[in-house]
């Protein structure tokens, strides 16, 4: 009798023991950070840039919803940067400082990647003012305010994205990066359009 109590007592201590190992390993396996980027336009590829004072340490793409990616990196504080795109064009952009944990969350939402384009004319006159615009396709302009003014005939089927006053022969207008941009000036009684095919950078237009 006093032999099987011991061995019984043996037995349990050994799968006591035995959950105290199982639960140190597990503990040391916990699931990979999450962060989920959100707001993707339709039919875009996601790519996720985690940056650690400054410099890359890690990078991952998906092209299907939900854009969610399991970031094995060491606990801390990093820079998350989210791009969506296609055709190799970014369409959506969004940058967020978070604290990494194995375990957690973390969202970067998106929206509309704008660029600064400058708009000029060689028959501008200085000492008069006018207006700049750009003009972009429906399919082009998705998650974009637009205005509600109905395009000129040159410019039919369009919509207006961005609109700025004439000063000193030019003007500065923030917009929205993609494909086949129209930008239009008018001074007075005379015009001129003009168009970029691949929108994607900051720069400067001149238009004939």
């Amino acid at each position: 009798m006093k032999k099987s109590v011991l061995l019984g007592g043996a037995a349990l201590a050994l799968l006591v023991s035995g959950c105290d190992v199982i639960s140190g390993v597990a503990g040391e396996f916990q699931p990979a950070a999450l962060v989920e980027v959100t707001g993707a336009l339709e039919g875009m590829c996601v790519r996720l840039d985690a940056l650690k004072e400054g410099k890359l340490t890690g990078s991952w793409e998906g092209c299907a919803k939900p854009y969610s990616f399991r970031v094995n990196l060491p606990d801390g504080a990093y820079t998350l940067v989210g791009q969506a795109g296609r055709d190799g064009l970014v369409y959506q952009e969004g940058r967020t400082d978070a604290t990494v944990k194995k375990g957690g969350r973390t969202t970067v939402p998106l929206s509309r990647k704008r660029v600064s384009v400058q708009v000029t004319a060689a028959w501008l006159d200085p000492a008069q003012g006018g207006l700049a615009e750009a003009w972009m396709l429906p399919q082009e302009a998705v998650g974009v305010p637009t205005y509600a003014d109905e395009p000129p005939s040159s410019l039919k089927g369009r919509v207006l994205v961005a609109r700025e006053v004439v000063a000193q022969a030019k003007a500065t207008l923030s917009v929205p990066t993609g494909k086949d941009v129209a930008f239009r000036l008018v001074q007075g009684e005379t015009q001129g359009v003009t168009r970029v095919s691949r929108l994607e950078a900051d720069g400067k237009v001149v238009v004939p």
